[in-house]
């Protein structure tokens, strides 16, 4: 009987952090995991360009993943980032999630909230929050 392949969620938004993450991700083939690359598009954010940006960072993704022979699904969901993130490790029982953290303050993360932090409290499986140092980020991200 063939063991199960594990399932690993690389969170991404197309940030310094989520590079980092796909990086992690693909030195983690070596595990026969099956790695999902999950992009969530925040509700109201303007679709105009995303799907063309999408395409163009998976398939930068894509080359990092196959640089170490590792295979991935790429999917999009719609909706708050911390909640598609949760929603989908728990409709597909992931056995991992891996996402990138922006290293907000600890004001702005009681201001506005962390998906980073907001994944790591609240999902079912273990949380792998990669920690990128301000002075590498985009500003463009949402984790």
């Amino acid at each position: 009987m063939e063991k199960p392949r594990k399932k690993i969620i690389c969170a991404v938004d197309f940030s310094a952090s989520s590079d980092a993450v796909v990086h992690y991700a693909a030195s983690m083939h070596c595990c026969d995991a099956e790695l999902i690359v999950l992009s969530v598009v925040p509700r109201g954010e303007r679709e105009n360009g995303m799907l063309r940006k999408q395409l163009h960072e998976f398939s930068r993704y894509s080359d990092i993943l196959s640089e170490n022979k590792a295979l991935a699904l790429f999917t999009v969901e719609h909706g708050e980032p911390a909640a598609a993130i949760l929603n989908y490790a728990k409709e597909h029982h992931a056995d991992m999630i891996i996402l990138g953290s922006h290293g907000t303050t600890a004001i702005a993360r009681l201001l506005v909230g962390s998906t980073a932090e907001a994944v790591l409290r609240h999902a079912a499986c273990p949380v792998v929050i990669l920690k990128t140092p301000n002075n590498n980020k985009k500003d463009h991200g949402t984790t």
